[in-house]
Formats: C-alpha cells, sequence, structure tokens
C-alpha cells in the first residue's frame, strides 16, 4: 500500500485525535477543550500518555499556555502531538518557538483493510485475550509498562485506565489484547475501534519474549479483530523498533506525528 492521495494522510491524523476523546470520556481520565486545544490527562504520570492535541485556530502560545496550567494542575508530565497535515510544520515551529522543543517525529503509518486478511496460522502455544474484566485489564497494563520499559510504580494508575477501557461503558470502542505464552503475558496490543480508522496503540512485547515472532502473530490477531469491526483503514504511530514490523504487513507511513515536550522522557 502506498499513501497517495489525501484520504489516507487524513485517516493518519484523524484516528489519533478520535482516540483521545474516546480516552477522555473514561471515568480515569480528565479531558477539557478550550482555547483551540484538547488536554487528555489519562491519570498515569508518563509524559507520552498525556496529551495536548491542537483542534482548532488561534494563538499557539496562550495553547501552549494553557496546556501547561492544566497539566500542573493534574501534576502530569505530557506531551504535545502534531499529526501529519499541510500545517504541522507551522505549529511544530509555533509550540517550539512558545518553549516545549519538538522530541522525535514517529512515522504516521497506515493500512487499507480490504481485501482478505492474512491466512498464516500463528504458532502453537499462543493464547490471545481479549480483555473482558479487571484482572485481565490489569495483566494487560502490568505486561505493557514492561514492554515500554516503564516502571511499576505506574501499575496502579494504568491498571485503572486498562480496566475503564476493558470493562467500563466505552468497552464496545475498545480491543485490550494480551498474547500470552508459556502460562504468562508475554505482549499487548490495543485497538480502538470508535472511529472509521482503526487506530493501533501500546503495542509492545516484553524484553523476555522478544525475537520469537510474537510481534507478528499479535500484529496479525489485531489486524483481523479491525476487520471484524468493519473498520476500513488502521493506523498507528510506530517506534523504531517497530516500524519494520508494520511495514512488513503493509503499512505504509503516511508524513510523520510531531512530539514536543518540556519532559525529556517523553520520546
Amino acid at each position: 500500500m502506498n499513501c497517495n492521495g489525501d484520504v489516507k494522510i487524513a485517516a493518519a491524523a484523524s484516528f489519533f485525535e478520535s482516540a483521545l476523546r474516546l480516552w477522555g470520556n473514561l471515568p480515569s481520565c480528565r479531558a477539557v477543550e478550550r482555547g483551540g486545544v484538547l488536554l487528555v490527562s489519562t491519570g498515569t504520570a508518563v509524559a507520552d500518555q498525556n496529551y495536548a492535541l491542537r483542534t482548532g485556530g488561534g494563538d499557539i502560545k496562550g495553547m501552549v499556555r494553557e496546556a501547561g496550567e492544566f497539566f500542573r494542575s493534574e501534576g502530569m508530565p505530557y506531551s504535545w502531538w502534531i499529526p501529519p497535515g499541510r500545517e504541522a510544520a507551522a505549529e511544530s515551529a509555533g509550540v517550539a518557538g512558545a518553549g516545549l522543543p519538538l522530541l522525535c517525529s514517529p512515522p504516521a503509518m497506515v493500512m487499507s483493510l480490504r481485501g482478505e486478511g492474512l491466512s498464516r496460522a500463528a504458532p502453537r502455544g499462543l493464547e490471545f485475550i481479549i480483555c473482558r474484566n479487571s484482572a485481565e485489564a490489569g495483566e494487560w497494563a502490568a505486561a505493557s509498562l514492561s514492554g515500554f520499559g516503564s516502571g511499576l510504580e505506574h501499575l496502579g494508575a494504568f491498571s485503572a485506565f486498562a480496566c475503564a477501557m476493558a470493562a467500563g461503558p466505552s468497552a464496545e470502542a475498545f480491543r485490550l489484547v494480551t498474547l500470552r505464552t508459556e502460562g504468562t503475558a508475554a505482549a499487548t496490543a490495543m485497538l480502538t475501534v470508535g472511529h472509521e480508522t482503526a487506530g493501533l496503540f501500546y503495542f509492545s512485547v516484553t524484553p523476555r519474549f522478544r525475537r520469537r515472532s510474537l510481534g507478528s502473530a499479535l500484529l496479525d490477531f489485531v489486524l483481523e479483530e479491525a476487520r471484524r469491526a468493519g473498520r476500513r483503514y488502521v493506523a498507528l504511530q510506530a517506534s523504531p523498533m517497530g516500524a519494520p514490523l508494520y511495514r512488513g504487513a503493509g503499512f505504509a507511513a503516511c508524513g510523520s506525528f510531531m512530539v514536543h515536550s518540556p519532559y525529556s522522557d517523553a520520546c
């Protein structure tokens, strides 16, 4: 799949705002939208899990100031995300000028879900769990933190975030997937299906289980889940470790997100 055409670029941009709005409605989160910027605090004190996203026109410096005040009141570190688009470079320059440096630019990647899915069988001994209760959500949260190298001091807040997605009133908009092998949670993914473009987030394999093709098996499973949900595209922002896997599965880069933050560990 190539990324020619405004439709795919729009899909790469819009899925992210859709996910933030879904998260902002969860009881474990707090969200406000004012002054042309959407601000979402997930309750987990990790900079790249609390978000500022421009949604309207206006003064960038004022938006950045609004974001800083909101997240200070929440006691949360945060990052400012700019999706691909014609105005992205100008917004990035304005945000940097307002005091939030650009830290990284992960590629936005999109895959069409039209046509037949993959027919290859998953390796034996794997179990795929779509989380439906607090115990499964807690297992998912612990494995996800491990996969991303975040400390277990965040487990309580992150488990509450996961449980709200898995078992709360908005559960149908999410698929929290845990891959188990050897009786252990080895890999995780979260799929949002509350928008015409599915979003893939929190995709990770724990260090102990890397280099066993578990990432490929999990990706196959969540892509089929997106197809079952009737979505036309699936989109994500790729880490350097994950980008080769996604390209091999048929994703194409459709520009890049630009991530700004006053916290150096946001990327």
